[in-house]
């Protein structure tokens, strides 16, 4: 048996050796799975220093990071597939050239919408603090001057991510992931540290401003290397790249504007209808769900620059050949997770924080089956954006946020927390159905029923069988820690089967090439 293990690990670790993309989105799990790590490490110990209302505006902070993606605009999607789709374009002098200049041009826009940010922030803090955030301990003074610390370090934490895009597009996957790790060890150690030294909000984020100083312009210096070609020629601002890509950067904003505020509108919602310490308990649940988004967020970082760069060089059938394929790449591992994190939710939060809390573990079975409908959409809307159509996937997340926001109004006060994780079902159920029979009349016509079949089909039945049989073979009378241990590798060794699975079916049967229709 333990033999049989090792050749399939080995068989798995051969292919993602052997396979670019496969190692990107390797990275890009490192990367992501450390920042988990370090999440699930400190989320404890921030809980028990601050309590629950002052890890709501920790939440709080968490949650207007997400909510900077509505002032990108699409800017960053724009520059990694430019970055990615002229790699192979021109004189390489010439081509770092132009890189340079988009560079320039972009972060010229980034850096103006920092300050713009910061300014609002500062002067709206008092109010939120008064009439927005419920607090039963913290006072509405101290509130707003942690607001407005917040806002400083939320201005400087923005333009990293035009630079961490940047790389991404280069496709400098491990690069980019050493700057993020060590910006996220920088973030958590140093917020854990002031915390045991202090559980003051005040210094907790006027250290977080001075990490994110250091972070971004670190990761800057690095990107500005990358395209570097020893000439004396500066970099300028071009207004003509925004009238060349003004018409994607617009689609690719809507589609940011509609993600992020889907993404938020539970916190929002909640944050006004329920006490901060019920917001505090979401916030949790929301931040145990970051392990799946972490496993999801790499397989687009990965992808999409592969499909735009496909896409830039005409082969349509190898571009239908790697998107089956990293489809099913991605169901290996994300159905794993969303399904094993349910199923032992109680044991993973028991290990977690000490106490398996009923309402954080409903809210977080909820989110978990949201999270990953929806997440198994991230490739399907890349390969759409890849071809320059981003008007569906950007559609589709409107509709269910105008959808999903009076049945969560009405779901919170009928069931509490838990209902607002309405809006990731709506959304999630919504785009596994309609957006992808929508998609499929304009490309990869008559695949749908292939897409069901060899993505989702495999994958949902063995993780299926194996959870259940994990959950009955697993002993009644188990400790924190055993629990913990019982569950996590019982959720790893169903993706090493999946991945093995997966590799054998990509040996033995190749995937008939055909021609993707062309909107007219």
């Amino acid at each position: 048996m333990f033999s049989s293990m090792a050749r399939m690990v080995r068989r798995v670790m051969n292919w993602v050796a052997s396979n670019q993309s496969v190692r990107n989105v390797m990275w890009n799990l490192l990367g992501g799975g450390l920042s988990g790590v370090l999440i699930v490490v400190t989320t404890p110990l921030y809980v028990a220093r601050l309590g629950l209302e002052g890890y709501g505006i920790l939440g709080l902070w968490l949650m207007m990071q997400i909510l900077m993606g509505l002032l990108d605009a699409g800017i960053g999607a724009t520059l990694v597939r430019e970055f990615a789709s002229n790699r192979a374009e021109g004189p390489e002098k010439s081509t770092l050239s132009g890189k340079r200049d988009l560079l320039r041009t972009l972060e010229s826009v980034y850096w103006v919408v920092a300050l713009a940010l910061c300014i609002v922030l500062l002067v709206s803090a008092g109010s939120i603090a008064e009439h927005w955030l419920k607090s039963q301990t913290l006072s509405k003074a101290f509130i707003g001057r942690v607001l407005r610390l917040m806002a400083v370090t939320l201005a400087l934490q923005f333009p990293n991510a035009l630079y961490l895009n940047g790389m991404a597009g280069l496709q400098k996957h491990g690069r980019m992931n050493a700057m993020q790790i060590l910006g996220n060890v920088l973030r958590y150690g140093s917020g854990l540290g002031v915390l045991l030294w202090k559980a003051d909000l005040l210094w907790f984020f006027a250290v977080q401003a001075i990490v994110a100083t250091i972070q971004t312009l670190s990761t800057r210096w690095m990107l500005w290397r990358m395209i570097s070609d020893g000439t004396e020629r500066s970099a300028v601002f071009r207004g003509e790249i925004f009238r060349r890509l003004w018409r994607y950067s617009l689609g690719m904003g809507a589609t940011a504007i509609s993600s992020v505020l889907l993404a938020n509108a539970d916190r929002i919602v909640l944050s006004k209808m329920l006490p901060t310490s019920e917001l505090g308990k979401y916030a949790v649940a929301y931040t145990a769900t970051g392990l799946l988004q972490m496993g999801i967020q790499p397989f687009y970082r990965a992808f999409f620059p592969r499909y735009a760069e496909l896409v830039s060089m005409e082969d349509p059938a190898q571009l239908r050949s790697e998107y089956f394929r990293s489809c099913r790449l991605l169901t290996a591992v994300l159905i794993p997770l969303g399904i094993g994190g349910g199923v032992f939710a109680p044991q993973l939060f028991k290990a977690w924080l000490g106490v398996s809390d009923p309402t954080i573990i409903a809210v977080f079975r909820w989110l978990l089956l949201g999270i990953t409908c929806t997440g198994l959409m991230w490739l399907p809307a890349a390969f759409q954006q890849a071809q320059g159509k981003t008007s569906l996937h950007a559609g589709m997340i409107a509709g269910a946020l105008l959808l999903g926001f009076p049945v969560m109004i009405w779901a919170i006060r009928m069931y509490g927390a838990a209902g607002a994780t309405a809006v990731w079902v709506i959304h999630g159920v919504s785009g596994l159905t309609l957006e992808l029979w929508l998609m499929h009349r304009w490309t990869l016509v008559g695949e749908l029923r292939s897409w069901y079949s060899s993505v989702i089909g495999p994958p949902l039945l063995i993780t299926m069988l194996l959870v259940g049989a994990a959950r009955e073979l697993m002993p009644q009378e188990m400790g924190r820690w055993a629990g913990l241990a019982w569950a996590g590798t019982s959720i790893i060794l169903i993706i090493i089967a999946e991945a093995s699975y997966l590799l054998t079916q990509n040996r033995n049967k190749m995937q008939p090439a055909i021609d993707i229709k062309k909107s007219k």
